[in-house]
């Protein structure tokens, strides 16, 4: 089976998870500049159970605000159009996802896990090296191995497969699927995030976060995800050596130099981070 035909049984498969009504429509309302908040509210809260949800996440521990939020025209002022957009695409993104079958050996709680750690990381290296807004680092850290959910609920004997050949020959999951796969979980996700309309740079973020100098144009978010994937996946806090950054893309590596040398002085307070971040995300998809 070649690429196209890998990606057309994607395209050919019955249920595959939609975004809600609503959150497709307010994800296209806020790539609108002329949309105001009143329009955004009057979408949202038809929508009583995801207006629920997000005013939980604007008050939990993760956002750390002094008052209550208790309207989304008060959350939508106070954190701006694309945290709320991106807020949206998160939560609809982990309940799309995560009611499906469990496949052995793939475990959805460690997944979210890891993905809610890039995100939070994300966020935290875009503010500090100022190359995209940390919203956008932070949706794209969630959806960023969507390929992987989808391998392991629709296409079981290939993640089988993959899953196998890692676990024997001392792979990593993207090693193992380059070899066995037409199409690995990056463009599976980035054709997912098409399907659903998701803003392009978000879509290459996703296609491209393990091979950013295939990426064409403006690398800032792609980077910014592949190096927080690298982080979370290799950076241990406990061990005094400095992180190994042979693995990164060069381009990236020295893009973020300074930030990756400083790991030790800035990731301790991330890690309290990605735990806040994880009592709300992944008891979602539990």
């Amino acid at each position: 089976m070649d690429r196209a035909a890998f990606l057309k049984k994607i395209d050919d498969i019955p249920d595959l998870p939609t975004l809600p009504v609503v959150a497709a429509k307010v994800n296209r309302m806020l790539q609108d500049d002329t949309v105001s908040a009143k329009q955004v509210s009057q979408t949202l809260i038809k929508d009583q159970a995801m207006v629920s949800k997000i005013l939980k996440l604007v008050n939990s521990a993760f956002y750390g605000f002094r008052s209550k939020i208790t309207t989304i025209p008060h959350a939508i002022t106070i954190l701006g159009f694309n945290t709320v957009r991106n807020a949206v695409v998160a939560i609809s993104v982990i309940d799309a996802l995560s009611g499906k079958d469990r496949l052995e050996g793939f475990d959805i709680t460690d997944f979210w896990r890891h993905s809610v750690a890039v995100a939070v990381t994300g966020r935290n290296l875009a503010e500090k090296t100022g190359l995209t807004t940390p919203d956008e680092a932070f949706v794209a850290g969630i959806l960023h191995d969507v390929g992987k959910v989808l391998l392991a609920q629709y296409f079981k004997e290939f993640f089988a497969e993959v899953w196998t050949s890692m676990r024997d020959n001392g792979l990593s999951f993207h090693e193992a699927e380059n070899k066995l796969l037409p199409v690995a979980h990056p463009q599976i996700g980035g054709h997912l995030a098409q399907k659903w309309h998701l803003p392009p740079d978000l879509v290459k973020a996703i296609s491209y976060h393990h091979a950013v100098h295939e990426c064409a144009g403006n690398l800032n978010l792609p980077m910014i995800v592949h190096v927080c994937d690298y982080v979370v996946n290799n950076y241990k806090p406990e061990v005094e050596a400095n992180l190994d950054v042979s693995g990164l893309c060069p381009e990236a590596a020295r893009t973020m130099a300074s930030q990756l040398d400083t790991l030790p002085e800035w990731f301790p307070a991330v890690a309290k981070e990605i735990e806040e971040g994880c009592e709300f995300f992944v008891a979602r998809s539990g």
